[in-house]
């Protein structure tokens, strides 16, 4: 079990970051649900409008960070989103994370939900390891990363399916600069939307954005656990 460590720099509230709950610097209009540990809001400039960010409310800096407790709402919120993409709008889902920015004080943990079609979800290994060749990246399968202790001191790229154990990871090699928009324009390629990559060509308006967070919220109330666990209570 991962500990808990309140007192350590990277882990307190920020009060200049975007995605502290307690920070006045997020926009809360983005957020969908929120959970204990863990909450889910829109992205800013979609690749898709059901495109969601799974963060800590604390202030993490990346996955192999989160204590087990944490991860484990991160994980009811992967369930969640994959049941109602899948019946909702017939897609599977794809999870990224790109943690290679970990040593600031100002990284905040954000693994990132898109739906995708249901057989681009079962391509996704293929896709992400011939993405990577390109570019010298080697993507291994990884299903119990989060395990490996070593990870907290490197920075890594994941990728993962719906698909039991479909998870691939890249760790970054000591003094290797990772491209700062792969990850997304792997998943903007695998949508067939190449011209997406650049989330700044995909912003919208704060009407639109708040629009785009009331149809989600009513898409997902079905399947979000954390109203569910409050109405059992």
């Amino acid at each position: 079990k991962r500990p808990r460590m309140e007192t350590h720099p990277l882990m307190m509230r920020s009060a200049d970051c975007w995605f502290c709950l307690s920070s006045p610097k997020v926009e809360k209009h983005l957020v969908v649900s929120i959970g204990e540990e863990v909450y889910l809001a829109l992205a800013k400039g979609p690749l898709v409008p059901e495109h969601v960010l799974i963060l800590p409310v604390t202030h993490y800096p990346a996955g192999a960070h989160l204590p087990d407790t944490v991860w484990n709402e991160v994980e009811k919120y992967r369930k969640s989103l994959a049941k109602c993409f899948k019946e909702k709008l017939g897609k599977g889902i794809v999870l990224y994370e790109r943690a290679t920015n970990v040593r600031s004080i100002q990284t905040h943990c954000h693994v990132q939900a898109v739906p995708v079609a249901l057989e681009s979800e079962e391509t996704l290994q293929e896709h992400v390891q011939q993405c990577g060749a390109r570019l010298n990246m080697e993507f291994e399968p990884k299903p119990n990363w989060r395990e490996d202790d070593d990870l907290q001191k490197e920075q890594y790229v994941f990728f993962e399916s719906g698909i039991d154990r479909s998870t691939l990871l890249h760790v970054v090699p000591q003094g290797h600069r990772h491209p700062l928009n792969f990850a997304r324009e792997v998943v903007a390629r695998l949508l067939d939307m190449p011209e997406r990559a650049d989330w700044k060509t995909c912003s919208l308006t704060m009407q639109e954005e708040e629009q785009q967070a009331l149809a989600f919220k009513e898409m997902f109330k079905p399947y979000d656990w954390s109203l569910l666990e409050d109405d059992d209570e």
